[in-house]
């Protein structure tokens, strides 16, 4: 049995993943391990960081069972814009606030009046979002100065796990990209937000290249995970770059679409590009290996089919796809803003709408507009990267939505594209390893690697009397987003 093998873990937001994976791609082991949230009624959403971690352990120990030995590195991924303080003795202070975590909303708008934002955008590719740890931050030095003031480091979910396993603070460029505070031109914490933050760079973990081997695993460690011989960590990249890695997104004029709860739309180019900084519509976040992954995420995907799944119809989402597929085409929109949006345009007070509903209408009809819907706003992301040169030839797709074959076809002839999904169960755990088993030298580039491991199992095709439907239809769809925009503000102060 082959013994340098790899063990990839995602932590993600409600459920953390962890598989061994061959050289070959194969998945040979797989266990999930649920990681519950603590809410409040004042918009907190935070993971226990002691029950993170355990479930860390869990779920690495159970994937690794009968190759205890035979690991030879461990590659983590981790959800964007989680934040946690750590004290000087390395203890949390509080939880780990994740992106569901809404608290920093009351500060929004006055750090956004305390800085140049378009000056922010020029430095760090981000766009204005309180879920970002910048906004965290400043939440919790003004509302929790306790904490803030005994803070040692500022840490995402990720880096918090390496600290446990390591007993050092280490992080990497792909996840600190979305921290609002880390300059992705020259990947390191940038001067201009920290002064405004009121923290210095000593504050923040040492930033490490994805790709290169941070060190051994050290045998407490390796004893807590119960893994034996020679083990090496690779700090990896954020789940939505391990899913792009996975699905053979690293490829030139290839875009990634992830299809989750929320939902991505991005592209591998060689160069930082950025938006007009007027609009911003692009996101700007650097991957790995002289790489960054252009493009913009949307918070309203798979959540949507959930909603509708639970309040308003009683169906199981494959009842949902099955009775959207009975339908034709219909003069109904559906705009998907249940949880606010990342687009400033729209913004965190948008909600969802559905526009032209009469008596007529059906139940498959209203899930099919809802599906456009989301499919729509990914479009408006392709837009942003079309106006910027960014050009995109085919679409490699992940995650839970592409299991809709109905959900793709939409997709596909929505964005004018053919879309190829990978057969790959778990892309972000393949992502992972394939940077992984490039680090160790086993391919000399990455895109090597995604052509020797990444398979492809289903390919759809834009059908041509469609894309002129959906085209017509997507403009409607940007017009009433822009007309209702007002509307969404006078609603917010009712």
């Amino acid at each position: 049995m082959e013994k340098n093998l790899i063990l990839s873990v995602d932590i993600g937001t409600t459920n953390l993943k962890a598989g061994v994976v061959d050289e070959k791609g194969n998945i040979l082991s797989l266990y999930r391990k649920e990681t519950p949230i603590e809410k409040g009624s004042d918009g907190k959403a935070e993971h226990n960081p002691d029950v993170l971690f355990n479930a860390f352990v869990e779920a690495a120990k159970e994937a690794a069972k009968g190759y205890e030995d035979k690991i030879s590195l461990i590659v983590p991924s981790s959800y964007m814009f989680g934040l946690i303080p750590v004290d000087e003795n390395l203890n949390p202070l509080m939880g780990v606030m994740t992106l569901l975590d809404l608290r920093s909303k009351e500060i929004f708008e006055e750090l956004l009046n305390a800085v140049d934002i378009k000056e922010v955008y020029k430095k760090t590719g981000y766009t204005p979002t309180f879920h970002a740890p910048l906004f965290k931050i400043y939440w919790i030095k003004k509302k929790r100065k306790e904490i803030f003031e005994k803070t040692r480091f500022f840490l995402s979910s990720k880096d918090f796990i390496l600290l446990k396993l390591l007993g050092e603070p280490f992080t990497e460029p792909s996840i600190s990209s979305a921290t609002g505070y880390m300059n992705v031109n020259t990947l390191k914490w940038d001067d201009y937000v920290l002064d405004i933050l009121g923290i210095d760079k000593e504050k923040l973990p040492t930033i490490v290249p994805s790709e290169e081997i941070l060190m051994d695993l050290p045998d407490d460690a390796k004893k807590i995970l119960g893994l034996s011989g020679e083990v090496k960590v690779l700090s990896g990249v954020y789940d939505g770059g391990a899913v792009g890695i996975g699905i053979g997104a690293f490829e030139k004029g290839v875009g990634a679409i992830n299809i989750g709860t929320t939902a991505m739309f991005r592209v591998a180019c060689p160069e930082a590009i950025f938006d007009r900084e007027d609009l911003m519509r692009l996101q700007t976040y650097y991957l790995c290996c002289g790489e960054w992954f252009i493009g913009a995420a949307i918070n309203n995907a798979g959540v949507i089919l959930k909603w509708l799944r639970d309040n308003v119809f009683d169906m199981s989402y494959d009842e949902l796809t099955a009775e959207a597929s009975k339908e034709g085409s219909a003069n109904l929109f559906f705009l998907p803003y249940l949880t606010g949006e990342r687009d400033k345009e729209i913004g965190n007070i948008a909600s969802g709408v559905f526009f032209g509903l009469k008596d007529t209408h059906t139940k498959g009809q209203m899930i099919k507009a809802a599906m456009e819907g989301v499919a729509f706003s990914l479009r408006r992301i392709s837009e942003a990267l079309k106006d910027n040169k960014v050009n995109i030839k085919e679409i490699r797709a992940g995650g839970g939505g592409t299991k809709s074959p109905l959900w793709m076809e939409i997709f596909s002839s929505v964005l004018g594209l053919p879309i190829k999904v990978s057969k790959a169960e778990e892309p972000a755990l393949l992502g992972s390893a394939l940077l992984g088993y490039y680090a160790l030298g086993r391919y000399k580039t990455l895109e090597e690697a995604t052509n020797k491991l990444v398979k492809i199992e289903n390919i759809y095709q834009p059908v041509e009397d469609k894309i002129r439907y959906y085209n017509r239809k997507f403009e409607f769809f940007e017009s009433l987003t822009k007309e209702l925009k007002s509307l969404f503000e006078l609603h917010s102060k009712l």
